[in-house]
């Protein structure tokens, strides 16, 4: 999905009519959307390709910093994707601060379950098993998250 169509659901919920903008199933496509951010995950996956080596044994990051670099400037995309959607269509609310929070945080879980990503940049030395755990359990909540956000935003009276 994306982020971009996770901001456009948000703001199709705060228009409809309150209670009636969806089925309870399709608020899960909100969900998906969310916690898929193709755009950056797509730019990520490009980004791995020339700043690192693959060879038989393993994958080495060749290039560290830019690596660094690029990992902070995707979360900030994602971030941005959201915000800028929301404001071209004048529908910013006190919730969008959190929906704002969801697509980046969900684009670090990726990185964190996946191994030679842009997270081995941050140097993480707690191991693999803590790593998967927690962006297990970080999906989950932003999953949970997500589907009240569209309860919220279906709630919502018209404007």
């Amino acid at each position: 999905m994306s982020t971009i169509a996770y901001a456009a659901l948000s703001t199709l919920r705060e228009k409809g009519a309150r209670g009636k903008t969806t089925t309870s199933m399709s608020k899960y496509v909100d969900v998906l959307a969310a916690l898929v951010p193709a755009e950056v995950l797509g730019l990520h996956a490009v980004i791995l390709s020339v700043t690192t080596e693959i060879t038989d044994e393993a994958t080495r990051i060749e290039h560290p910093t830019t690596l660094l670099w690029a990992y902070f400037g995707l979360i900030l995309l994602s971030i941005g994707l959201y915000v800028v959607y929301r404001l071209q269509e004048k529908k910013w609310s006190r919730l969008d601060w959190i929906r704002m929070l969801i697509p980046p945080l969900a684009f670090v879980a990726w990185t964190m379950i996946q191994r030679a990503t842009a997270f081995d940049a941050l140097g993480w030395e707690a191991g693999e098993a803590p790593r998967t755990v927690i962006a297990l359990f970080l999906s989950v909540i932003l999953g949970v998250l997500t589907k009240c956000l569209a309860d919220k935003a279906d709630e919502m009276p018209t404007k």
